[in-house]
């Protein structure tokens, strides 16, 4: 466990001498964003933001976008919605905003709805649940199919429709003892209603919501005294003609071991946290009781015991079926530990056997059974969540021992050498934290944390993680996080191994993020940009391929035969003819007709494919010894070969139908059939790449003609990639970075990355030429329309769309959530210039 960087404000002076009363919120969503929000006063240089909300991607921690939210009170919880779209904000008296972002921009929200609890102090807030669930079995780690080890659960939503779909809202407990259920219409009307939980109101000073399979909501509070009970409470959710209702039924309670015990009840007083150990799990909850300057903390599990019964009400059954009840148990505690300030529950849904019985836990492996603790001695913990047992610990106080500070400096900061807040990132490999002087810490957290382990075990965890990644669709930055340079090659081995015995349907669902994640980890490497930039090309041309091929349609809708699109994939896997026209003779060229305004619309991305193909064929003679040069791995790829033929193809045939479609090239000679060499030197690399030979001896023919490419056409002027700038660009070190809000920390050459927009293949023109990564069109050094910037790559697109036709509609709106590599849309602003 240690620090990835720390982000401070440019005025964090001006709130070093006093230690703020309010303490922090923070949230990270499973796009991997982080959002947090303090009181109104802070260190953030606009004093114009009205309790503002602070969102940044944890890669680019110096670019922070605050929004203002109006609360009139401070900001006492924050929650991302499961999508990570979308953020809900409370104020401290029952004031609940739902944020979302404008066309998925990260630094652009604007407020769907506001809901007024009746001037209720919040004490917590939770998004129902929308059902469904994938856990990660920690018992198959080994097993090699996704659905082993991968499982899909069926839980029910909290709320539901009619047809039983899924009804959006969130549920907020107050503090006297009111639960409110919002729930949110088609259309962002929100619908709230609320009911006492008890027979009459009372205090509530701690509260966390849990969902079970059957989809109740089950509430667990406490008044804050040690010696009440803490209490739970079952809520079952209804919609009845599009009303929302509820009944709640209160649960089995119990007295914490601290109040029981004449020792502890003096000492320890007040109960600071109540919070189950995950947020689809009710069987354990955690409690934290504390003092003047310690605190307790216990593990609370459900177990079934049996209950006694006299004689006669005993009925005339077999011996051994005793009756059994459902009872709390105590499974662990630990005392005399300094104040704690903050806790962090484990998101990932993991299955383990026998936790609760054996109180056994294997520390190889802690994602999703694991809690974070952070203490007043700025000393943060990782425990196991059913002993405590401490699996790794950070110390903030001896960290900023070594800072170049003056004895008077470290005097200010010692009141601020803890977390005010903490939460775990989606997998557990990240832990974000938030000091009370508005300090933004990143920890990375290994999964294999005991030693001399088999070497093995650590690459078959982050393995697991990425698999999850990629079939549940969260963004994978945090589990990079814990990727070293020198388990790279060793990861991407495992994961294609496992990628390829799943069955081809599967593979072809998961095939984008697939090659995703080998993009991100390839460009951990120092030599794996052009790797990198390789599967990024393959990214956009499966992309286009898929595009191009769901405009053709059959001459006879009702047949069974293939379609054209598998006529023309099975035509080109079993044909080596190289002549492109006696290709076209053996297809029905009739189920290839498109409108010529949709194929007109669509002529940048053919234009790519072509430039593509040159370029690709005019690397091939100096690939040969160069395994980590641009275009290797796709030039030894026959399955990427044969797609590019099959889009030649295509395009040959569309070319019969709008000339002006056709990729524009420039010939040393006008009788050259630019199509057809391309074309016949394409199917003789593919004909060398699909024996399947470890090293590709190319003939020597291909080699001389690929060689003479370049002096009969002119092969795209293309720039060397700039350096990177995101904190995964910066080797890993036992040093924190320090970066600064607003000041982007020194460019680094020692490591570099690839980018789409930062790779040869996929730039062209001047230094300061904008280029649309989306549509393929150049934007000039000051695009006149707005634009939209990756907050990763840095690859800019226009910010709206002026696509006319639904072909181009549809390939404008792929790519509208994210880049191509996965980061977060930014827009561009008038103070980035």
């Amino acid at each position: 466990m240690d620090v990835v960087y720390v982000s401070e404000w440019e005025k964090q002076d001006q709130v070093r001498s006093y230690v703020l009363p309010t303490p922090y919120v923070c949230s990270w969503s499973c796009r991997n964003v982080l959002a947090f929000a303090g009181p109104v006063q802070g260190p953030w240089s606009d004093a114009s933001l009205v309790r503002p909300i602070h969102v940044v991607d944890p890669d680019r921690p110096w670019d922070v976008h605050s929004f203002c939210t109006q609360h009139g009170e401070d900001i006492v919880a924050l929650e991302w919605d499961p999508s990570g779209t979308q953020l809900l904000s409370a104020g401290r008296f029952g004031e609940v905003k739902l944020w979302s972002m404008k066309d998925y921009l990260v630094n652009d929200w604007h407020l769907v709805t506001s809901v007024d609890l009746d001037g209720e102090e919040i004490v917590t807030l939770q998004w129902l649940h929308v059902g469904g669930r994938l856990t990660l079995n920690n018992m198959n780690m080994n097993s090699t199919v996704f659905n082993e080890k991968i499982t899909h659960q069926s839980y029910a939503p909290s709320l539901s429709e009619f047809g039983g779909k899924a009804c959006n809202g969130w549920v907020a407990v107050t503090a006297t003892g009111m639960v409110y259920i919002t729930a949110l219409s088609k259309d962002g009307t929100p619908t709230t209603v609320s009911e006492c939980l008890g027979n009459v109101r009372s205090r509530v000073v701690v509260a966390d919501a849990a969902f079970t399979v059957k989809g109740f909501v089950i509430i667990a509070l406490s008044d804050g005294n040690s010696m009440s009970p803490v209490k739970f409470y079952k809520l079952k959710l209804s919609n009845v003609n599009e009303k929302c209702t509820m009944h709640i039924e209160p649960l089995p309670s119990f007295f914490l071991r601290c109040a029981v015990d004449p020792n502890k009840k003096e000492k320890y007083t007040n109960v600071t946290h109540v919070k189950f150990e995950h947020r689809e799990g009710v069987e354990q909850v955690v409690v934290v009781v504390s003092g003047t300057n310690s605190s307790t903390i216990e593990v609370w599990g459900l177990r079934n015991e049996p209950v006694t019964l006299h004689k006669i009400f005993q009925p005339q059954a077999p011996a051994g079926k005793q009756p059994m009840a459902v009872k709390w148990g105590s499974l662990t505690t630990i005392a005399d530990r300094p104040l704690v300030t903050a806790l962090a529950v484990p998101k990932l849904p993991v299955q383990s056997s026998n936790l609760v019985e054996s109180k056994g836990y294997d520390t190889k492996f802690f994602n999703g059974s694991a809690l974070a603790i952070a203490f007043q001695d700025g000393n943060i913990h990782l425990v196991q969540r059913l002993t405590l047992h401490t699996l790794a610990m950070f110390s903030l106080d001896s960290w900023q021992r070594g800072l170049d500070e003056t004895s008077a400096k470290r005097q200010r900061l010692s009141a601020f050498r803890f977390l005010s807040c903490c939460e775990l990132s989606g997998t557990c490999c990240g832990l974000m934290g938030v000091d009370p002087g508005g300090r933004l810490y990143v920890f990375r957290l290994t999964p294999s944390l005991t030693q001399n382990v088999d070497p093995v075990l650590p690459i078959r965890h982050v393995v697991s993680l990425l698999e999850y990644c990629m079939l549940s669709g969260w963004d994978c930055w945090d589990v990079l996080l814990v990727v070293g340079p020198g388990m790279v090659e060793s990861v991407i081995d495992k994961l294609t191994d496992n990628y390829c015995q799943q069955n081809p349907a599967l593979q072809q669902i998961h095939l984008t993020r697939f090659v995703a994640i080998k993009a991100a980890l390839y460009r951990l490497t120092n030599n794996g940009g052009g790797k990198s930039a390789d599967c990024y090309a393959k990214l956009l041309l499966n992309a286009i391929s898929s595009s191009l091929k769901a405009l053709l349609r059959p001459t006879q809708l009702g047949s069974q035969d293939r379609g054209p699109a598998e006529k023309l994939a099975v035509l080109c896997s079993k044909s080596t003819e190289t002549d492109l026209d006696k290709v076209m003779i053996n297809l029905e060229t009739k189920e290839f007709v498109i409108e010529p305004a949709t194929l007109q619309s669509l002529q940048q991305l053919i234009q790519w494919v072509g430039d593509f193909t040159l370029y690709l064929l005019s690397l091939l003679p100096t690939q040969q010894g160069m395994p980590n040069r641009v275009g290797s791995t796709l030039l030894r790829d026959a399955q990427f070969l044969q797609m590019l033929r099959e889009l030649l193809v295509m395009v040959r045939i569309w070319g019969l139908i709008k000339s002006s479609c056709l990729p524009v090239f420039t010939a040393t000679s006008d009788n050259l059939d630019s199509l057809q060499l391309l074309f016949k030197l394409l199917t003789k690399a593919w004909m060398c790449a699909k024996e399947e030979r470890l090293s590709i001896d190319w003939d020597d023919s291909l080699v001389d003609e690929c060689c003479l490419l370049p002096s009969r056409m002119m092969v795209p002027n293309l720039d060397s990639p700039p350096p990177a700038e995101g904190i995964m660009a910066r080797p890993q070190s036992k040093q924190p970075i320090l970066v600064q809000v607003g000041n982007a920390p020194g460019q680094t050459t020692s490591h570099m990355m690839s980018y789409p927009s930062s790779d040869p293949m996929w730039r062209s023109g001047g230094e300061h030429l904008s280029h649309d990564i989306v549509r393929r069109v150049h934007l000039g050094v000051s695009p006149a329309e707005d634009v939209k910037q990756c907050s990763r790559c840095s690859s800019t697109s226009l910010l709206k769309s002026f696509a006319k036709t639904s072909a181009q509609k549809a390939w404008d709106q792929r790519w509208a959530r994210q880049c191509l590599c996965g980061g977060q849309w930014r827009k561009v602003t008038e103070d980035d210039d």
